[in-house]
């Protein structure tokens, strides 16, 4: 009967071991896991105008000044700002990288303080106001609770020790020892109500462990933060997402506000310059020879040249054929010339008898000169060069020749443009209607804007495109002939709504479709939206947004990364 005593009284006493590891393990421990995933967010100051946006970050006794235009979002740089702290004024020096700083070591005592900021850029001024409350540091986190936190005889003060704090160890050995004292007094008067005693003991220890950990875990996150906070991006509960102005600035985020408008629908296709053929031309040979060139050498590509400027001869060159087809016609009219002037010679003495009629000797002189001329003209062929002349004035636009060169009747040797009117060329497909067209305009490669003029189109389609030409009204001279172009031109009714760009679109984790809208200099809220296409860079919102506000139209998806 002792041992089994003993063992029954061994098993109470682990119980009340494994309790008590249970409970010191969990009593205002956090696993080494942070309370919350970062610090509150920093004081700022935040006033706003028709002008300008501005945000004043606490930084210890530093108030750093981010100053933004309201209308786009773009970083002012190089205003004067004057800061009135509480009454006291100072004078924001920029910095490198934009912003302004003032020093005021009053910000390192808690409280609240105005903020008044005059900013003066160029011949404009503005006045913001606003404020910035510095908090109080400190604060802790709850410390864990015990299951005997709500026991009346363990709450009073055995299970907790001055502060509040759990204690744990008197309660568990108070209980252990109880139990063990209750078992041994009952053991010889009935054996099986000690042992169920002794079972009881045992699921109430285990319960009270279990519901330690329980209340030791109350308050803690074991590793997962509670709270998101300081000055980073996050998405907020309610969707909106707080970006601080750093961060817009290193994302550049850019805004506008969105205005109703009536607008024609433009559409956007591929074209080239091209020489107006009215004002342009080319210089090409009739014979086939070798290039001679003009007094100072050949013309380089650029030079300005007048309507009849020499630019070259050609030297006629003939192959063996032709070489004994002209010696045959030489042979030929020598014939005919030696007969011609046996002839005359015959007629003249009668003429003088008047045995002859005076026609018929005119006649054979006639003849005789009708020969000499056309082997004259045999002869000077094949040496006399051709003229290569400007047809038209302009800049010389292609040389394509050198001295010394063999051309042929169908090579281009030089192209002369008048660069200050040019076309620009391009293949539409699909736009039916093209006889509505109003404006256009080409986009050069570096981002430059020509005006173009409808000219027309052609009524036959190459591979199902339809050519149109528009003339060049702004031309400055810097076009070149062959530049590709992105002609965006509007044709079609107009149509009113709100019109944004499609970088101002962007998708939400949902799927949807949004648009952020600038609700304050740091916040922005998605806006699901109905749209339709306008045109190649545009689109026409249709329901979400309304005249006024402020929305994101660069950058947006990049916003939309922030959780």
């Amino acid at each position: 009967m002792l041992p089994a005593m003993w063992a029954t009284l061994s098993a109470i006493l682990v119980a009340c071991t494994l309790a008590l590891s249970a409970a010191s393990a969990h009593e205002g421990d956090d696993h080494g896991a942070p309370a919350s995933a970062a610090g509150p967010v920093s004081p700022r100051a935040v006033a706003t105008s028709e002008n300008y946006q501005l945000v004043a970050i606490v930084e210890g006794e530093t108030l750093v000044i981010y100053l933004d235009r309201a209308t786009d979002n773009a970083p002012v740089t190089e205003a004067r700002i004057e800061i009135t702290l509480d009454g006291k004024p100072y004078t924001a020096e920029r910095q490198r990288n934009g912003t302004y700083e003032i020093s005021a070591p009053m910000l390192k005592t808690p409280g609240a303080y105005e903020v008044l900021a005059s900013i003066t850029e160029g011949g404009k001024s503005d006045l913001l106001v606003g404020s910035v409350t510095v908090p109080k540091s400190g604060g802790q986190n709850p410390a864990a609770h015990s299951i005997f936190d709500h026991i009346p005889l363990w709450g009073s003060g055995l299970g907790r020790t001055q502060g509040s704090q759990p204690a744990g160890w008197p309660g568990i050995i108070g209980a252990g020892l109880v139990l063990s004292l209750a078992a041994l007094l009952f053991w010889r008067r009935t054996k099986r109500g000690a042992r169920a005693l002794a079972l009881i003991c045992l699921t109430t220890l285990a319960a009270s462990s279990q519901a330690t950990e329980t209340f030791a875990h109350e308050g803690h996150d074991d590793g997962v933060a509670t709270s998101v906070g300081g000055n980073g991006p996050q998405r907020r509960p309610d969707g909106m997402i707080f970006l601080p102005k750093p961060t817009q600035r290193l994302l550049e985020v850019r805004t506008r506000i969105v205005r109703m408008e009536t607008a024609i629908p433009s559409r956007r296709f591929a074209g080239r310059v091209i020489a107006n053929p009215n004002l342009s031309g080319v210089v090409q040979s009739t014979i086939q020879g070798r290039y001679i060139a003009p007094e100072g050498g050949v013309p380089p590509i650029g030079t300005k040249v007048r309507a009849g400027d020499l630019l070259g001869r050609v030297a006629p060159s003939f192959a063996s054929i032709d070489a004994s087809q002209i010696a045959q016609s030489m042979a030929e009219l020598d014939q005919q010339i030696t007969l011609a002037r046996a002839k005359l010679a015959r007629l003249e003495p009668l003429l003088i008898s008047k045995a002859v009629a005076v026609a018929q000797v005119d006649e054979a002189r006639i003849t005789l000169d009708g020969l000499l001329k056309r082997r004259a003209d045999l002869v000077a062929s094949k040496v006399q060069a051709e003229d290569l002349r400007s047809p038209v004035d302009g800049v010389i636009a292609g040389a394509r020749v050198m001295s010394g060169q063999v051309v042929n009747p169908t090579d281009q040797i030089f192209q002369i443009i008048e660069p200050a009117s040019l076309m620009v060329e391009a293949l539409v497909f699909g736009l039916s209607s093209l006889d509505t067209l109003s404006s256009a305009t080409a986009l050069l490669t570096d981002d430059r804007t020509v005006r173009l003029r409808y000219v027309g189109r052609s009524r036959a389609l190459q591979q199902q495109y339809a050519q149109v030409q528009f003339a060049v009204v702004d031309g400055d001279g810097s076009l070149d002939v062959g530049l590709p172009v992105k002609v965006v031109a509007q044709a079609g009714a107009p149509v009113t709504g709100i019109v944004v760009p499609r970088a101002a679109l962007t998708q939400a984790p949902n799927g949807q479709t949004v648009v952020f809208v600038q609700k304050e200099p740091e916040v922005f809220e998605p806006k699901p939206v109905r749209f339709e296409p306008f045109d190649a860079e545009s689109v026409r919102i249709l329901a979400g947004i309304e005249h006024g506000e402020t929305i994101v139209v660069r950058n947006a998806p990049l916003v939309a990364q922030v959780r």
